[in-house]
Order: C-alpha cells, then sequence, then structure tokens
C-alpha cells in the first residue's frame, strides 16, 4: 500500500513542480498542499515527502483496499451476525456470492452506501425474487459489512441459461 502512495505521490508531485526549480521544490509542495485544503502538519518532514500529495477527487471514486486486519475483523463479524447461513464468497447459497456482488458494482462510488443500506434495511429484486431481510446490525457494523463485501476478488456470475 505504501508503495501505492508514493507512485501516486510521485506521479503528483511531478504535475506540481513541473515548472519549478529544485531549490523552490519544498516551497511550492507546502503550497500545493494549502491551497488543496489539506491539513497541514507540523512536521516539515511531511510537507516536502510524497505522503504530503493530495489526491484530486477522481481518487476518491476507487474503493480502498481493506488491509489484512480490516478483511480479518469484517470476515468474523460476517460469521458472527450469520452472513454465511446464505452467502459464501464465491459461490451461490441463498443469497449471491459476495465475489459476485464485488464484480457487479466495481467502480460504482456509490456501492458502499448501497450496499450497507441494503445490509441494515433488507432489499429484494436485486438478485432475484429472493429477498435479503434486514439484518440485526449498526449502521457502522453495516458499512464495514459492505466495504469488506467489495473487497473481495471480483468474479462474474454465471450467465443464466
Amino acid at each position: 500500500m505504501l508503495s501505492i502512495v508514493g507512485l501516486a505521490a510521485a506521479c503528483g508531485k511531478g504535475n506540481d513542480n513541473s515548472s519549478a526549480t529544485a531549490s523552490s521544490s519544498s516551497t511550492n509542495d507546502s503550497a500545493a498542499a494549502s491551497d488543496s485544503g489539506a491539513a497541514a502538519s507540523s512536521d516539515s518532514a511531511a510537507t516536502t515527502s510524497p505522503a504530503a500529495y493530495t489526491p484530486s477527487v477522481a481518487a476518491h471514486l476507487v474503493p480502498v483496499a481493506m488491509s489484512t486486519d480490516q478483511m480479518a475483523k469484517a470476515k468474523s463479524l460476517a460469521e458472527a451476525k450469520g452472513c454465511f447461513a446464505c452467502h459464501q464468497v464465491d459461490a451461490k447459497v441463498v443469497g449471491p456470492a459476495f465475489a459476485w456482488v464485488a464484480y457487479k458494482y466495481k467502480g460504482n462510488p456509490k456501492a458502499e452506501g448501497k450496499l450497507a443500506d441494503a445490509i441494515e434495511h433488507g432489499i429484494s429484486g436485486v438478485w432475484g425474487g429472493m429477498p435479503m431481510p434486514a439484518q440485526s446490525v449498526t449502521p457502522a457494523q453495516a458499512k464495514e459489512l459492505a466495504s469488506w463485501v467489495l473487497a473481495q476478488k471480483p468474479i462474474a456470475p454465471p450467465k443464466a441459461s
């Protein structure tokens, strides 16, 4: 993940300093960070490092991968809430496979909210006639579960025959 941040920072930093000299790059980075509304760090190294890069609004449309610890915690929550009674990661049970859901909503910036709402309040008609009833989860748990589902490796569901 750090390498992705570093790469993104390097790309953005190259654009910010294309007309600047090497001696003023530190000043330009600080100005770019403050102009974009980013919170300035009291650590001077933070303003000159690749971590000071502020991504564009479009970067927020791409879901952020969950860490291994977050994935394990969310999977434990899914097990505790009984999600695996009707779903599996890569196979249909009563409801669709989580990987199919990840595929369906891949690249959709509103997916996490839609799925969290469906988990918390229930939904029907999206994956056929079987409705998913409202689950006994808090809004934060629903969001965590939705993030976990979207973090699965997307697999296209089989074509209906």
